[in-house]
């Protein structure tokens, strides 16, 4: 276990990135070995178990603190979890914020039920972790699909929400995207989680130019590293929750602060899709007073292309919320 577990370290040297264990917690109970947890905070903050292993409503959560001040919770993406953020994202966000990043139900060191696995359910997996916790308010930064259940967060909870941040989100996938999320899944069920759905992935979530520059050999690596911690029965749900996804009228009920991101190149999440879907400038414009962000060069993945433009510019707008 502890052999496999450093290969999928070196794997993701490229993001900086200590992946989480592949489901220790839940198979077996024992305790994940302190050298493989990483650089950030090992412990909770607060009172707790002495690992970082809370009983959130009937699972339990993987969870980690990181730095001072208002939580700022972090939602990871829909195959790469919450290792969606490399290192840069949790160092900064930590010098002004205290960062609460987690395995959802169904990923690394969190349980693994077998049950339907759905948008509504991670989301109250958020609300049930920071009532545990006694957080009763916190910011909520999400990429991808943590960026849907970010605004589903900020429309469910605008009580406990401070601000919200929604990195590459859609409303409702129009039929392209119906059909990409069906063929991921299907990859998943044929031939499991392994070099060909993560090239798959890399071809619609990275730029051209980023997976030049970065190294295609690293970049691959990297993210076969990081998807071999999600199993085939996780893939297949997050896909056919996104294939299923609809969340406009939800979006016209969000009263707080929200900033939504997009890029210009992005063809998972574009801003603008075809008429019976709604991409990243429709969700902009049914948040009363939201803001919108447009990154230019660059493909879905912004917090690992561009992480330091990307997270100070959220940083900027948490601080502008804060006051």
């Amino acid at each position: 276990m502890v052999a496999r577990h450093l290969a999928r370290m070196k794997k993701c040297e490229l993001f900086n990135i200590v992946p989480a264990s592949a489901g220790i917690a839940f198979q077996s109970g024992i305790e994940l070995p302190e050298q493989l947890l990483g650089d950030k905070i090992r412990n909770s903050e607060i009172e707790g178990p002495s690992m970082p292993l809370i009983l959130s409503g009937d699972i339990r959560i993987y969870y980690e603190f990181e730095g001072e001040g208002e939580t700022v919770v972090l939602l990871g993406g829909g195959l790469l979890g919450r290792h969606n953020f490399p290192r840069v994202v949790y160092s900064e966000l930590s010098k002004n914020f205290r960062v609460l990043s987690f395995d959802q139900r169904g990923y690394g060191m969190s349980d693994r039920p077998l049950q339907k696995y759905t948008m509504d359910i991670w989301t109250e997996d958020v609300k049930n972790l920071l009532d545990v916790m006694g957080i009763t308010r916190a910011f909520v930064v999400g990429t991808s699909v943590g960026g849907v259940l970010a605004l589903k967060f900020a429309s469910r909870y605008p009580e406990t929400t401070i601000a919200c941040v929604s990195d590459v989100p859609i409303a409702k996938p129009d039929a392209m995207r119906k059909l990409m999320f069906a063929n991921w899944r299907k990859i998943a069920e044929l031939s499991g989680v392994g070099e060909l759905l993560s090239d798959v992935i890399i071809t619609y979530n990275v730029g051209a130019k980023y997976f030049e520059e970065a190294g295609t050999e690293k970049v691959r690596q990297s993210i076969l590293g990081l998807l071999s911690g999600i199993s085939v029965e996780t893939v297949v749900q997050v896909c056919e929750a996104m294939e299923n996804l609809d969340i406009r009228d939800e979006l016209t009920k969000i009263k707080v602060p929200t900033l939504m991101m997009g890029t210009a190149g992005d063809v998972v999440s574009p801003l603008d899709m075809e008429v019976s879907g709604a991409g990243g400038r429709e969700v902009a414009r049914l948040i009363p007073n939201s803001k919108l962000k447009i990154w230019e060069g660059i493909g879905h993945a912004d917090m690992i292309e561009i992480p330091e433009k990307s997270i100070a510019y959220v940083i900027e707008f948490l601080k502008s919320a804060e006051h």
